[in-house]
């Protein structure tokens, strides 16, 4: 004769029983892995907050018309990776010219060495900018004087980027 109204009733009930399961499971993943990136934001941030490289000593050593620079830089914040960092030299992008000292893990307290080869003996003022895999940077600039024959070290600067 046909279904019965408690039939009907019936699957209408299962039915949205499955459905509300269904928007239930995605709400629930959706709030995790919104939960999960925002825990991740949080523990990069604080990361970036205890990062921090220093020049512990630098010197130089003259070639001819040319020179060679070393950096001496201490991690004196949290663990760095340093094949994850990027070195701008003179506004070019891991140069020919630098050499940074091959690890895996940069402890706090640690020391790495950072070289800059064949600088000509000129006043131009040379920059070199380590950036971290946490996105801070320090920048060096630096100098060759002729009135005293050797180089000058003008600045150095640590800067993180405030982004949300």
């Amino acid at each position: 004769m046909g279904f019965s109204v408690s039939a009907s009733f019936a699957i209408l009930m299962i039915s949205t029983l499955i459905a509300v399961s269904i928007l239930y499971t995605s709400f629930e993943e959706t709030y995790l892995e919104v939960s999960s990136s925002k825990e991740a934001h949080d523990s990069l941030s604080v990361m970036k907050l205890n990062s921090r490289l220093d020049i512990a000593n630098w010197s130089y050593l003259e070639n001819g018309s040319y020179y060679n620079v070393y950096f001496n830089l201490t991690n004196e914040g949290s663990l760095l990776r340093p094949n994850y960092w990027d070195v701008l030299y003179d506004g070019i992008i891991n140069s020919n010219y630098i050499s940074l000292e091959s690890r895996e893990y940069m402890l706090p307290g640690e020391s790495i060495e950072l070289n800059v080869t064949n600088i000509p003996k000129t006043t131009q003022i040379h920059s070199i900018v380590a950036t971290t895999e946490y996105g801070c940077s320090l920048k060096i600039k630096w100098t060759w004087d002729n009135q005293t024959n050797q180089t000058k070290l003008l600045s150095e600067s640590w800067y993180c980027p405030l982004e949300g």
